[in-house]
């Protein structure tokens, strides 16, 4: 009886401590512990040996993707260019072959291209020279140098049809400056025929612009050291001649093959010793336009003088009928 009594004391204190419990509970959380928003439910795969709350700590917070939106574009219509007409180009005529002994070719010698010498035989003013150079592009002529000549005229070879070559004496200033650009313009060459004494005197062409028209075609001449007449003292010829061409060479790089005579003069003496110290050619004065290998070391230069007009000069020309 008294252990029944006993149970029964157990058992009615259980009750009131249960009671006592889910009150003390209930007051402090304020929650209903079935709702799932408090108790979310994880989702272990197969092999997951992971616990839920350690499957929720190793795994990166992503933000859900953002609609991105694709942005469209609409064509534009753009303008077809219209053909525009295109220049046809000046044909280059085809060179001939000549035989040796004879050519002919205008070889023409200028001194000075600037409009500072009105009145001055020696300068062709800056516009009647392009006119010129243009005259003799619109003829057909094609610009050669001394040394083409010469090479045909000894060895025959190839020409153009209508060769013609451009000669400036001294090394003016004003033949690099106004000259030379106007002549690359038109796709023609020339030979300059330089007094060595002068390359880098005031005024005068230096060895740079030298090298600078060398390398766009030119030619490089001797007009001796000192522009001195070589037919009145023979003992000056080795200095004038054959240190000419030296100085020139060392200060240039450029080879120098061809010799213009100061003031046109020669005789068999001074022409001689050009050959003799290495040159192909002498450069004179005259209006012929034929050269024969007799004539290779007095070859003929027109001169080009500062009051002629486009009349005069195309009546120096031949082939000047077109």
């Amino acid at each position: 009886m008294a252990k029944q009594r006993g149970i029964q004391l157990i058992s009615g204190l259980m009750i009131f401590l249960s009671f006592l419990t889910g009150c003390f509970f209930k007051s402090e959380l304020n929650v209903d512990p079935l709702d799932p928003q408090y108790f979310p439910s994880y989702t272990i795969s197969a092999g997951d040996t992971a616990t839920p709350f350690q499957a929720v700590s190793n795994t990166p917070m992503v933000k859900p993707p953002t609609s991105t939106t694709t942005p469209t574009f609409t064509p534009t219509a753009t303008d077809t260019p219209l053909p525009t007409d295109t220049p046809a180009p000046t044909p280059t005529p085809a060179w001939v072959s000549l035989p040796a002994g004879h050519v002919q070719a205008p070889i023409l010698l200028y001194h000075h291209i600037s409009n500072d010498g009105y009145g001055n035989r020696y300068y062709v003013s800056v516009d009647d020279f392009r006119a010129q150079m243009e005259t003799l592009r619109n003829l057909g002529y094609t610009a050669i140098t001394i040394t083409n000549l010469a090479e045909v005229l000894l060895n025959g070879g190839e020409l153009p049809p209508r060769p013609v070559v451009i000669t400036f004496d001294d090394g003016n200033l004003d033949v690099y400056e106004n000259a030379f650009p106007i002549m690359r313009e038109l796709g023609l060459v020339g030979t300059n025929y330089i007094v060595a004494n002068r390359l880098e005197a005031k005024n005068f062409i230096n060895p740079d612009q030298l090298r600078e028209m060398g390398d766009a075609g030119w030619e490089l001449g001797s007009h001796s050291m000192d522009h001195t007449d070589l037919t009145t003292d023979y003992s000056i010829a080795n200095y004038e001649i054959r240190q000419s061409m030296l100085v020139l060479e060392e200060a240039t790089g450029e080879p120098v093959s061809t010799f213009a005579y100061p003031y046109g003069k020669t005789d068999e003496f001074v022409s001689t010793k050009v050959s003799q110290y290495g040159y192909r050619a002498g450069m004179g004065l005259g209006l012929g336009t034929d050269h024969y290998q007799g004539t290779l070391f007095y070859l003929s230069r027109i001169e080009i003088q500062g009051d002629y007009d486009l009349s005069r000069f195309a009546t120096l020309l031949p082939w000047s009928d077109q």
